[in-house]
């Protein structure tokens, strides 16, 4: 699985992932499972030489090709329009066909993807987004003229902590009949951050936060890890464009 993290804030926007992937395997009883975790996976791309980012989670590959290679077949023959609504719909107009060529008609799991940049002549960056497989066409995450962060993949352990509540938690109360007055009490202690104002540095430091809570809580709790492995950190700024901050490298292993 994975965490990835957007913040959005007047000057730009940072976007951000970790670098797990696991391989999956089926007990005798037929159950999935994890068997094996590694932590270098690409999961955040910019799109040819756009001023646009893409983070993608959950499965990692579709038949022998990895979501990478998927994206990347995309963003050398990309040559429509390039605001970020267009992109994103000709992403998952692609992404999609590929999809479901692998799936056919049975619901396969989950496969997201988050888009994000400057479209020409824009003040403010947008984001826009799309579930496989439930979307059936890209759709805006929040208005241009709104800031704000975004977290997708392993969202519960970050979730419980800016919201003040556990999202099962809520699902649990309306299954109980509570009534929707008493569930708005629990909604009142969301986390105040501000992002109006705030700034892009400060926008860095809020993804890593969200990326390293996501990732501690995974590491220790019950069960093979969720997610972790280097962070993968970049901005998207009207001036310069897209940015790494933290770029996923190749090396000589000690």
């Amino acid at each position: 699985m994975t965490i990835c993290a957007s913040v959005k804030v007047r000057d730009g926007l940072v976007l951000g992932t970790d670098s797990m992937t696991q391989i999956w395997g089926q007990d005798e009883a037929g159950n999935r499972l994890p068997i094996k975790s590694y932590g270098n996976a690409r999961k955040l791309f910019q799109i040819g030489t756009l001023p646009i980012g893409v983070m993608t989670y959950g499965i990692g590959n579709l038949g022998p090709r990895s979501i990478y290679g998927f994206v990347r077949d995309f963003s050398l023959g990309y040559s429509g329009e390039t605001d970020v609504k267009s992109v994103s719909q000709k992403l998952y107009e692609f992404i999609s066909e590929a999809y479901h060529e692998h799936f056919g008609d049975t619901p396969g799991p989950t496969l997201g993807f988050f888009i994000a940049g400057y479209s020409p002549d824009q003040a403010f960056p947008e984001e826009w987004e799309f579930q496989l497989p439930k979307d059936q066409e890209t759709r805006q995450v929040r208005p241009e003229e709104r800031f704000g962060s975004s977290w997708r993949g392993i969202s519960i352990p970050f979730t419980r902590l800016y919201k003040g509540y556990d999202p099962r938690t809520m699902e649990e109360l309306k299954r109980m009949d509570v009534p929707e007055e008493a569930i708005e009490i629990v909604r009142r202690y969301e986390s105040p951050v501000v992002y109006d104002g705030m700034p892009v540095q400060d926008a860095v430091n809020f993804v890593i936060f969200i990326l390293q809570t996501t990732i501690g809580l995974s590491t220790f709790e019950l069960g093979s890890p969720s997610c972790g492995g280097p962070l993968q950190i970049a901005t998207v700024l009207p001036e310069d464009g897209f940015q790494w901050i933290k770029e996923p490298t190749l090396v000589a292993a000690a």
